[in-house]
């Protein structure tokens, strides 16, 4: 078993990871395609109970990505909380964050609660989720 003394030697690549996945967010609730694709590390990888899906390309992921995800999050889905995230592992240019996020309606109300972990990579100075798992639909 590691050692997390060595395994989170990175604190401020790890603060990058999540100031990404916040962006993620932020551009998720704004509708914002485009900032929310350059978010995305290619090839892109998405695990989830129902199989596994790789976006090998910017085009693919403006083909698919999003309306993939509105199909998912259902009808009623308005916006995204990230409720948290734990570092669980982090190093120069990768970072393991276990998040928690909540799809809510546009009164606000609960729809779902998931926990995701999430791969950050660095590339050419630019953090991106490379790679996510999780039960969510």
């Amino acid at each position: 078993m590691g050692d997390p003394e060595t395994e989170n030697r990175w604190p401020e690549r790890a603060r990058q990871a999540v100031a990404a996945i916040e962006d993620f967010m932020a551009a998720l609730n704004a509708r914002d395609d485009a900032g929310l694709y350059d978010l995305l590390h290619l090839p892109h990888v998405r695990v989830s109970g129902a199989g596994v899906a790789i976006w090998h390309d910017r085009a693919e992921l403006e083909a698919t990505y999003l309306s993939d995800f509105y199909a998912r999050a259902g009808p009623d889905w308005h916006h995204t909380i990230l409720d948290s995230t734990e570092v669980l592992h982090s190093s120069e240019h990768k970072v393991h964050v276990l998040i928690q996020f909540t799809r809510c309606d546009a009164a606000g109300a609960a729809i779902a609660t998931y926990r995701s972990l999430w791969i950050m990579t660095c590339m050419d100075g630019h953090w991106g989720a490379q790679a996510r798992s999780s039960f969510a639909p």
